[in-house]
């Protein structure tokens, strides 16, 4: 275990806290453990340890995947400015805009709608479900000369 590692328990250690503000900031724990000054293997023996620290780091996920959900937003609806280059020279500034990052958006907040769902059901006559009936599939292989074929060549090899 880290020399440094922190008390399980004390859920207001500075290195905790450090932790959670910056995973809450970035959505990555190795950048938070760094942040933290910590090994980035420390959090998931907290996590381990103390029931605290999971509800924290919980909310601190939330926390990261709203402000990812606010950028995603920003760049697909007020995009971002890009340079426009001629001859090797800056001449402009463009905005561009995300359709990708809009789609994504959209299947997660309508997913009725938007999300490629596919439900495919089979079922036997008058809509009843498909019953598979033991006997007709053996005859039917019996029938079958390759099978047949295979069969006889098993029983000799088995003595029979």
């Amino acid at each position: 275990m880290p020399k440094d590692l922190p008390e399980l328990a004390d859920n207001r250690h500075p290195k905790k806290v450090a932790f959670l503000a910056a995973y809450a900031q970035t959505g990555i724990i190795s950048a938070a453990a760094k942040a933290a000054d910590i090994d980035r293997h420390v959090p998931r023996l907290w996590m381990k340890n103390d029931k605290e620290f999971v509800r924290q780091f919980k909310n601190a996920r939330e926390q990261a995947a709203d402000m990812m959900e606010a950028e995603a937003l920003r760049r697909a609806t007020r995009g971002v400015e890009e340079g426009v280059w001629h001859a090797g020279k800056r001449v402009g500034v463009e905005r561009k805009y995300s359709d990708t990052l809009l789609i994504f958006l959209l299947k997660a907040a309508r997913p009725k709608k938007y999300r490629e769902n596919q439900r495919i059901e089979h079922s036997g006559p008058n809509g009843k479900p498909i019953q598979i009936e033991a006997k007709a599939v053996a005859n039917r292989l019996l029938e079958n000369p390759a099978v047949m074929g295979k069969l006889e060549e098993a029983e000799k090899l088995l003595g029979d």
